[in-house]
C-alpha cells in the first residue's frame, strides 16, 4: 500500500533514511536530527509518500516542486530521495513511488520529473527506465507530456 506520510511516520522513516544514507553513501545530512527538520516540512505540503506492506513502512519516496532555470523555464518535479527497504524489493513499490511522483507533477502542472539522488546506482536506473527517464546532465529526467 502507498499513502501519504504523515508526522506520525517520522520515527519509522528516520530508520530507513539511516539505511538509505548508508546504502547511497549520502552524506547530506549529519545526523538524523538535521534530516527530520529537512523532511517534516516536506511531510506537512503532502511531499513525501510511504510504501507498506504488512503495515510496516518500508519505502519512501521525497520530492520538490523546484523552478528550472535551465533550458525551458518551467515546473520540475525533482524525486531527492526515493527508497525501498531490502524487505519490501520486489513488491512493485518503488514503481508505485515513482508513479505517485509522477501523478504529483502531472496534477502540478509541471514540464518535467527528475531523479536526483543515486541515479547511479544500477537498480534506480531499472526502476526509472521503463517509465522513460533519460540521463540529463546530473539527474534522470522523464519529460511530461501536455495533456
Amino acid at each position: 500500500m502507498i499513502r501519504p506520510a504523515a508526522g506520525a511516520d517520522l520515527v519509522a522513516l528516520g530508520v530507513l533514511w539511516e539505511r538509505y544514507r548508508l546504502e547511497a553513501n549520502d552524506t547530506r545530512f549529519v545526523d538524523q536530527a538535521s534530516w527530520g527538520h529537512w523532511v517534516l516540512p516536506r511531510i506537512s505540503a503532502g511531499d513525501v509518500r510511504v510504501g507498506t506492506t504488512d503495515r510496516t513502512i518500508n519505502s519512501y519516496v521525497a520530492w520538490q516542486r523546484a523552478l528550472d532555470t535551465g533550458r525551458g523555464q518551467g515546473r520540475v518535479l525533482r524525486i531527492l530521495e526515493l527508497y525501498v527497504h531490502p524487505d519490501g524489493r520486489g513488491k512493485r513499490l518503488g514503481s508505485g513511488l515513482l508513479a505517485r511522483a509522477i501523478d504529483a507533477a502531472r496534477q502540478r502542472e509541471c514540464r518535467a520529473v527528475a531523479l536526483v539522488s543515486n541515479i547511479a546506482d544500477p537498480g534506480v536506473l531499472a526502476l526509472v527506465e521503463p517509465f522513460g527517464f533519460v540521463l540529463a546532465g546530473d539527474a534522470l529526467v522523464l519529460a511530461l507530456q501536455r495533456e
